[in-house]
This record gives structure tokens, sequence and C-alpha cells, in this order.
């Protein structure tokens, strides 16, 4: 299946790519740029770096820019994804959501309405897990505030 992250650049947007890379064919990455820093849905620290990231792993990245203002947030993020549908036929979103309810129902549902799958490879899992699997697989992970 040909599959697009949602891609933040952190540590679970990574880890959800690389678990989804190894039984699926990952062919870009989405990511959505708010402009407020404050966006209740997006994660928006050091997003100028997933450029970089995108580079380095050798994918092309789909990038929207959203006011960030929740009531506009959704739709935001449905045009980046029915962008990567569109672009390069992705079938399918993976996300690295681990526990916010708020963000996973709201990607599935936007998943749901353009006829993708939704991936959540991280959900549930332990916090302190997640840090052990990242060591574990070789991550090299800068953890900051």
């Amino acid at each position: 299946m040909r599959l697009g992250v949602l891609f933040s650049g952190g540590k679970d947007s990574c880890l959800a790519m690389h678990r989804a890379a190894a039984c699926d064919d990952v062919v870009c990455l989405v990511t959505v740029f708010p402009e407020n820093r404050e966006s209740f849905f997006f994660h928006t620290p050091n997003l100028h770096l997933t450029r970089l990231q995108a580079q380095a792993i050798g994918l092309p990245q789909v990038v929207v820019d959203s006011p960030g203002r929740q009531e506009e947030e959704i739709a935001d993020l449905s045009a980046a994804i029915a962008q990567a549908s569109e672009e390069h036929g992705v079938e399918g979103i993976v996300t690295g959501a681990v526990g916010s309810v708020y963000q996973a129902t709201r990607v599935q549902r936007t998943c749901e309405e353009l006829g993708l799958w939704c991936f959540n490879p991280l959900w549930q899992l332990d916090q302190v897990q997640l840090l052990w699997e990242l060591v574990r697989e070789g991550h090299q992970v800068i953890v900051s505030g």
C-alpha cells in the first residue's frame, strides 16, 4: 500500500514512519505548517527542519500552510492529505498519534471522508516503552522542551 506519513519531524512521527516502511511503501511526508505556534492540533516546534529531514530520507514532502485556527485546522489537514493522495497516489495515511483521542479521531475521520486508510502504529503505546523502542532500533533522539 502507498502511504503518506503525517510528519512533524518529532520522535513519534519518525518512529511511525519506520514502522510503516517495514511493511508498506512510504511514498511521501505530509506536513502542515501552522502560523499559530499555539496550534491545538499540529505540532509546531522546529517544523522548518522537516524539509531537511525529507531530503535526508529521500522522500517528497507535501507542505501546506495553515493559519492554525482551531476551527479551520481539520480543513487544512484534509487539504494536505488530499494533495498527497493526488500527487503521490497515497492510499493511506500514517500518524504518530500515541494518546490524543482528539487528534486520532480527526485524522481517521478525514481519511475516511477521502476514502483513505489510516494507520496509527503507536496508538496507546506506553511513553517509556516508546522511548526504549527508539533506542533499541538505533534512533538518535534529542528530547528538548
